[in-house]
């Protein structure tokens, strides 16, 4: 999930463990320990990196619970010598490692998806029932978390107001995810009416919201995109269909790159032909950027293009929208009236 919202749950993390014996500076160490396992994406600063290998690394050992056992200790040992040891060991080491499993789990509800039980899978756990980033979970929680400020570290109202802020943060991906299980009915018997038979469904949220969700669902051929918003008074579905043109990656899905790129897709994908002998490869799990569009490279202004490079080997580079303001202004305009007025 996003920087802020991992933050401000560390932070929480932080103050449940240790605000009572060294106060604020437990929501500083807490909002630390939220946003360390994130500092993956900076390996490519010291190595480089392809585009595959940097999708394979990151929300990998990080956040992985067990490797997150033994990355917390240098942190733990740090943090006991810089108290001079007046704080138990195992008390800072709740903190750190508490901080980083949490990180890992809130990432684990996202679409992105989190290699949570590397090293003896590289699974990816997408639980897909909370946006990577939605204001409604993280803007109460840092409110609740900034009145803290004002209260003694011994005060039981402030132990209090942390437990509300966790509590209410949860129970709103406990709505999302009923919203989730919710549309998913809608949208299974859309399928059913429509005699779509399926081999694959999922639903994930958009950015910024949990009221409105996405819905894929594919066979062998064709892939099936479309969005329910549990505000709008007609149930009807409207599918847009793709054709998944598997054919055009006979060739290439034997590369490592891209079995790499087929693994972070999750079979939420389908590919077109593109220029001077290169596929275009659009991973869809986010849904539609655009959802008045149907053509491909408008309505999901995220892909990548699939080439061969000089050695003759597959590989891909992302295709970088050239997003200006006045295209992030459409997108919440476009995401409101979606949303409210469908």
């Amino acid at each position: 999930m996003d920087s802020i919202s991992q933050i401000a749950l560390g932070a929480g993390v932080g103050e449940l463990v240790l605000g009572k014996k060294i106060g604020n500076k437990a929501i500083l160490f807490g909002a630390i320990a939220g946003t360390i396992p994130d500092l993956d994406v900076f390996v490519n600063f010291f190595v480089t990196l392809s585009e595959s290998e940097a999708l394979r690394i990151h929300r990998s050992y990080s956040h992985a619970a067990f490797p997150q056992l033994f990355i917390a200790l240098p942190f733990t040992y740090l943090s006991y010598i810089l108290f001079k040891k007046k704080i138990s060991f195992s008390r800072w080491y709740l903190l750190w490692y508490l901080g980083f499993l949490t990180h890992a789990l809130l990432d684990c509800c996202t679409t992105y998806g989190t290699q949570f039980f590397l090293p003896f899978s590289n699974h990816l756990v997408g639980f897909n029932n909370i946006s990577v980033v939605d204001p409604l979970y993280t803007i109460p929680f840092l409110i609740l978390l900034t009145i803290l400020f004002f209260y003694k570290k011994e005060s039981n109202t402030r132990r209090l107001i942390t437990w509300l802020s966790v509590l209410i943060s949860t129970a709103y991906i406990g709505y999302a995810t009923f919203n989730k299980f919710h549309s998913e009915k809608i949208f299974k018997h859309a399928l059913t009416v429509n005699k779509i038979n399926y081999q694959s469904f999922s639903t994930s949220p958009p950015l910024f919201t949990s009221f409105m969700w996405n819905m894929i669902a594919y066979t062998d051929s064709t892939i099936y995109v479309a969005e329910y918003s549990i505000f709008q008074k007609k149930k009807k579905i409207e599918f847009v269909e793709y054709p998944r043109n598997l054919e055009l990656l006979e060739d290439a899905k034997n590369s490592e790159a891209i079995q790499t790129l087929l693994w972070f897709s999750q079979g939420n994908y389908f590919v077109e032909k593109g220029l001077n002998d290169t596929i275009d490869f659009f991973n869809i799990k986010w849904g539609r950027t655009d959802y008045t569009q149907t053509k491909s490279k408008d309505a999901f202004r995220f892909y990548v293009k699939i080439y061969k490079d000089k050695n003759g080997k597959y590989n891909f580079t992302k295709v970088e929208p050239n997003f200006k303001k006045r295209d992030i202004k459409a997108y919440f305009s476009l995401l409101w009236n979606r949303i409210f007025y469908y």
